[in-house]
């Protein structure tokens, strides 16, 4: 049998496909958060928005701020059940850790404290 093959997938444990679409869901909650942040974020003043007299918006935009923190703290919920359910399934092993979940938790306590603290 090859290696990738079908038969490998159906062989998977059921709790190891949880994680891995955990894991999915989690980065494409994260990536709905960074795009959310690209519109709440005030706008920088530029030497173009000074020649023109453009006005920028100096705060964030409440209803897309308030949408930002909670897509960010879902994914920091979903990546925490999953690094948890990780740490379950592999701890005999201690050897299988996804990186990717303590890297998307990070990412979320990141953008949390971005938004809470300053930008």
């Amino acid at each position: 049998m090859k290696r990738g093959s079908i038969d490998d997938l159906k062989k998977v444990p059921f709790w190891s496909r949880v994680l891995g679409l955990l894991c999915i869901f989690g980065w494409v909650i994260f990536v709905i958060a960074t795009i959310v942040f690209n519109y709440a974020k005030p706008e920088r003043n530029t030497i173009l928005t000074q020649i023109f007299g453009i006005p920028v918006r100096d705060y964030w935009h409440i209803t897309l701020g308030d949408l930002f923190v909670i897509t960010l703290c879902i994914g920091l919920i979903i990546s925490l059940i999953s690094l948890a359910l990780n740490f379950v399934l592999f701890r005999q092993h201690k050897q299988h850790i996804w990186v990717n979940l303590v890297i998307l938790v990070l990412s979320c306590l990141g953008g949390l404290s971005l938004y809470f603290f300053g930008f």
